[in-house]
C-alpha cells in the first residue's frame, strides 16, 4: 500500500503507543501521527527540552495528553528503567515502535562495554521489548498489540560476527549500522515465532531513504556538510518518513500479520541474509546474555 497516508489511520482513541527517538525525523512523524489520530502517545527520548516541544506540538493537534519517559537507549540499565517506569503507568501498551537510531563515523563504547550503534538500534530494541511484554500482553487480551522495529535496507550489507559485535577488529560507519537493522529483522523473526499464538504482532519496516539528522548528525562539521547535501539529493524528506512505521502499526489489512519485512508501506520478502533462522536463533542467544533480558512465554 504505497499510497498510504494519515487519513488512512483508524481511529487509536484509548489505545496507548510508545515510540522510541520520537524528538526529530521519522520518529517524531509517527508520534504525531498516532497522536493526531487518537492514541495517547508515550514519548521515550534523551533530550527533555525536545521532548517538550513534540508535547506541545501534540497538545496543540488536539492529542490526548502525551506521556514523557526520559532515557538514555545506548545504555541498558537506562532501556530498563525505562520499561520499567512505562510498567508501572499499568496500562495495555497497544503499540511499540522501536525507532531509536543513530550511526558514527568514529568507533565508540558505551559506558557498558557495547559498541554504540549496535546498543541503541539493536540491544535497546531487544531488551526494552523483552522487558515490556507483560503491558503488551495486556493489550493483546484487549485485542491485539503490535510491535514495529525500524530498520533499514542496508540491512544486506550487514555482517553480524557473534564474536567480535563490537566491531574491535574491523570498523567502518555501516558496518555498525547495516550489521544492527539486520539485527532488527533477525530480532522480528526470532521474537514472533515465540509468540505464535498469542495477539502480538512483530514486523521490520524499512521506511525508504529519509533526509534525517540520521546519519549526518554525529559526524563533523565539514563531513556533516557534504553528506547532508549528498544524502538529501537521493532522500524523500522526513514528513514522509511516518508512513511506513505507522502502516505497520495501525493498518487493518495487517490484522495477524507477524514476522515479516515491510518496505516502506508494502510486504516484501527479504533477501536471503536477512531469512536464516539458524542465525536469528544464535543471535538472540548472544541477545539473551548480553542484556540479561529473556523471553518468557505466556
Amino acid at each position: 500500500m504505497t499510497d498510504f497516508d494519515h487519513t488512512q489511520i483508524p481511529d487509536l482513541r484509548g489505545k496507548h503507543a510508545l515510540v522510541t527517538g520520537p524528538t526529530s525525523g521519522i520518529g517524531r512523524g509517527t508520534a504525531l501521527a498516532l497522536g493526531r489520530a487518537g492514541a495517547t502517545v508515550i514519548l521515550m527520548a534523551r533530550n527533555p527540552a525536545r521532548c517538550a516541544e513534540v508535547e506541545a506540538e501534540l497538545r496543540a493537534a488536539g492529542a490526548p495528553e502525551p506521556i514523557r519517559v526520559i532515557a538514555d537507549l545506548s545504555l541498558l540499565s537506562e532501556a530498563k528503567r525505562a520499561a520499567d517506569e512505562v510498567l508501572a503507568l499499568d496500562v495495555p501498551l497497544d503499540i511499540l515502535v522501536n525507532n531509536a537510531g543513530l550511526v558514527n563515523q568514529r568507533r565508540l563504547l558505551t559506558a557498558e562495554g557495547l559498541e554504540m550503534t549496535m546498543a541503541v538500534n539493536y540491544f535497546a530494541p531487544f531488551a526494552l521489548t523483552l522487558r515490556l511484554l507483560p503491558a503488551l500482553r495486556r493489550a493483546a487480551a484487549n485485542g491485539g498489540a503490535r510491535v514495529v522495529n525500524v530498520t533499514s535496507n542496508s540491512y544486506a550489507i550487514g555482517r553480524l560476527k557473534l564474536d567480535d559485535l563490537t566491531f574491535e577488529r574491523f570498523y567502518w560507519p555501516l558496518g555498525p549500522y547495516s550489521a544492527s537493522k539486520l539485527g532488527n529483522i533477525y530480532f522480528t523473526r526470532e521474537l514472533a515465532r515465540r509468540l505464535a499464538g498469542e495477539r502480538i504482532t512483530v514486523n521490520a519496516v524499512h521506511p525508504g531513504l529519509i533526509f534525517t539528522n540520521l546519519g549526518i548528525g554525529n559526524n563533523p562539521g565539514p563531513l556533516k556538510a557534504v553528506l547532508g547535501r549528498a544524502w538529501s539529493w537521493f532522500s524523500i524528506d522526513e514528513s514522509e518518513g511516518y508512513r511506513g512505521p505507522t502502516y505497520a502499526a495501525t493498518h487493518p489489512e495487517l490484522e495477524g500479520v507477524t514476522g515479516r519485512y515491510i518496505a516502506v508501506c508494502e510486504l516484501t520478502e527479504p533477501k536471503a541474509i536477512a531469512r536464516r533462522d539458524d542465525a536469528a536463533r544464535a543471535l538472540w542467544a548472544v541477545s539473551e546474555e548480553l542484556t540479561g533480558e529473556r523471553f518468557t512465554a505466556a
